[in-house]
């Protein structure tokens, strides 16, 4: 029995392990990386920024602050937890977008949920904050039905509040400018 159990180990280790880590790798090419975007990365997500409406917040348009920051930004992987360059989570995306209005913003979206007043979908003006996922995702508004956030799969790029997977997990949008 001992003999037999000593043959098996070593072939279903190296089974599991194999398994394990084609797993691994199958979510490489997913944006939680710890290593930055590339310059070219960066700037092949931020090409998709005309035609949105703006309207203006303190002499500036708000759309085109935030989607200043957002060009900044575009591109860079999801990191739980991150606030850097080398990968940002949503809520710490959030942070930057409103501190280019010089809105301190809690750092989690537990904290962000609360902040600013509920609106209806159909206020929705850029700046504004939308949730998802029961308040476990936070994005900016951008205008035209769009916004942009720091996504688990994608890091961070612009997606359409009418994208099925959106609509189905829109849970609020708060005004905090």
């Amino acid at each position: 029995m001992k003999q037999l159990f000593s043959r098996l180990s070593k072939p279903l280790f190296v089974i599991f392990a194999a398994a394990f880590l084609s797993a691994c790798s199958s979510t490489a090419d997913a944006s939680l990386s710890t290593k930055a975007a590339t310059p070219s990365q960066v700037s092949k997500y931020a090409q998709k920024e005309s035609g949105v409406k703006t309207s203006s917040l303190g002499g500036r348009n708000a759309a085109d602050k935030v989607l200043s920051v957002y060009r900044n930004w575009a591109g860079v992987r999801y990191r739980l937890g991150g606030s850097t360059k080398a990968g940002i989570d949503c809520s710490a995306f959030v942070q930057k977008v409103m501190g280019s209005f010089n809105v301190n913003m809690p750092r989690s979206t537990t904290e962000q949920k609360t902040v600013g007043r509920k609106i209806s979908k159909s206020e929705l003006r850029p700046g504004d904050l939308v949730f998802f996922r029961g308040n476990k995702h936070v994005g900016v508004y951008v205008g035209n039905g769009q916004f942009v956030h720091a996504g688990s799969s994608t890091g961070v790029t612009k997606a359409s509040l009418s994208n099925s997977y959106w609509a189905r997990t829109y849970t609020q949008s708060r005004r905090v400018l």
